[in-house]
């Protein structure tokens, strides 16, 4: 894999639907360019879990980006049209057969799914 990053910025340390719609909205405002998004599963919402990730999935889509993995068996349930993984072991297959270049990165997901190991990857 050929990875060339811009800027990168990380969140792996807690996720809830305020601070994931909060930090996607202010990541999209931020910078011009090739935006990627890494978005772990949000943990500890209980039967409201499908619906909350179908809507950052939504708003990731109404927000313009382009380039999004959702991560986690919550959001591999979900109807997007971005990359969906069902675990971090079938995001590192997948980075490795995809290039990376002049992107700016925004890592974000509950702590469980210890997202900070994309940072290995890149």
């Amino acid at each position: 894999m050929n990875v060339r990053v811009t800027k990168l910025f990380t969140d792996a340390y807690n996720a809830n639907p305020t601070s994931m719609a909060a930090a996607i909205q202010n990541f999209s405002r931020m910078f011009t360019g090739n935006k990627i998004l890494f978005l772990g599963d949000m943990f500890e919402l209980g039967e409201s879990a499908p619906e909350e990730h179908q809507k950052i999935a939504d708003l990731t889509k109404e927000l313009g980006f382009k380039n999004v993995y959702l991560i986690g068996g919550n959001f591999f349930k979900v109807k997007s049209k971005f990359k969906k993984v069902e675990s971090f072991e079938h995001l590192k297959h997948h980075l490795q057969t995809v290039e990376i270049d002049s992107s700016i990165i925004f890592i974000k997901g509950s702590r469980g799914m210890a997202l900070e190991r994309i940072l290995e990857l890149l």
